[in-house]
């Protein structure tokens, strides 16, 4: 988003969180790193004023995370705020500390318990502030007006695949050459996206190899989990890559698989219809907005695994299946999906941000905290 916006004759800044070290800047903006190692206090109250000393000169801000300090900084600086809503943070936080371990959709039924309470504060408070909220997908705005956003402030600005520029064409994976067939899935390696699921899916698909692209920290458990099943040798675990990268290990699969039972609008099923790769999918949050079953993909039932394995042989027998559901798919891309379409309707709310707010005028910046 940040590249093209900056194509499209805006000044861009981003703020992001970082890793130690060395590392090079190869866009044409500014971007500025925090280390995420800090400590935690100090690295809060450093971020906020980074973002309010940046924010003065620029016209609106843009969040993508980073919610509290980017409000924060955007309110002394004076400037107004757009933010991007791609999953529910406060959910996220309490299954990733231990505290819940129910389904997104649970969550929001919970009664409040004082630290719900809390993290549903944190969530909630930089969204109120925000002159506008943009979701990806109607199952968020829908989830999003539920928390108490005003449904004139929420838009939905859907996901599109990247632009391709200069990636290998198809990865080279650990274990080359391989002569059965290939799954990838493309996630972070945490227990909603259903990882465990796949790999034991695998004792009754022989021929067929998973490749995991991605990291996290449920990744010690799935190595374990594969070479308890007796198919560690047929899973692949490449690690964490870059978004660049990422489209090459599609090329290289048969098919992409996403067994996750939580999902806003999943860009990486967008990737994999774009690069020519048949999709199989749960039926989780608004990835059925993206994948029509038996005409864009093939959609199951979240937890139901014999319907995903069922998915996958459906496509390994019927070769002439995978064919039409990658046609109909990038049509449908073209159509919805379109990378112009997502930045222009994200540029037309980031000026009207602007223009609501005070000293309107052109945008010229955009500051954008990730």
């Amino acid at each position: 988003m940040a590249e093209s916006l900056a194509e499209r004759g805006h000044s861009v800044r981003v703020l992001c969180l970082g890793s130690g070290g060395h590392w090079s800047n190869p866009h044409a903006f500014e971007v500025r790193r925090v280390r995420r190692g800090l400590f935690w206090p100090f690295r809060v109250l450093l971020t906020t004023v980074w973002i309010g000393h940046d924010a003065r000169d620029v016209d609106v801000v843009y969040v993508n995370g980073l919610g509290v300090e980017s409000a924060l900084g955007a309110w002394w600086a004076g400037k107004p705020m757009v933010c991007k809503v791609v999953g529910d943070y406060a959910w996220e936080r309490a299954v990733g500390l231990g505290v819940f371990s129910g389904t997104m959709e649970e969550y929001q039924k919970r009664d409040g318990h004082w630290f719900f309470k809390v993290l549903n504060f944190v969530r909630n408070w930089p969204l109120r502030r925000a002159v506008r909220v943009v979701v990806p997908s109607e199952y968020l705005r829908a989830m999003v007006c539920s928390w108490g956003m005003e449904e004139e402030r929420v838009e939905v600005v859907l996901n599109a695949a990247p632009v391709a520029h200069g990636m290998p064409r198809v990865a080279r994976i650990a274990g080359d050459p391989w002569e059965g067939r290939t799954l990838v899935t493309v996630c972070r390696l945490v227990p909603w996206k259903g990882v465990d699921g796949l790999i034991a899916m695998l004792s009754e698909l022989p021929g067929t190899r998973l490749v995991v692209v991605g990291d996290g920290p449920e990744r010690g458990a799935l190595v374990e989990l594969a070479g308890r099943l007796g198919v560690a040798g047929r899973v692949c675990f490449v690690g964490e890559v870059s978004r660049r990268a990422v489209p090459a290990y599609l090329r290289a699969a048969d098919a992409f698989v996403l067994n996750s039972s939580y999902e806003g609008l999943p860009h990486v099923v967008l990737e994999a219809m774009e690069v020519g790769v048949p999709v199989v999918a749960t039926d989780a949050g608004g990835t059925g907005e993206v994948v029509v079953h038996e005409r864009t993909g093939l959609l199951v039932p979240v937890g139901d695994g014999g319907a995903l394995l069922e998915a996958v042989r459906k496509l390994w027998d019927a070769p002439g299946l995978a064919v039409q559901l990658v046609e109909a798919a990038r049509l449908e891309l073209g159509r919805r999906f379109s990378h112009e379409g997502m930045v222009g309707a994200t540029e037309r709310v980031l000026a009207e941000a602007v223009q609501g707010g005070e000293g309107a005028g052109e945008v010229t910046e955009v500051g954008r905290a990730q």
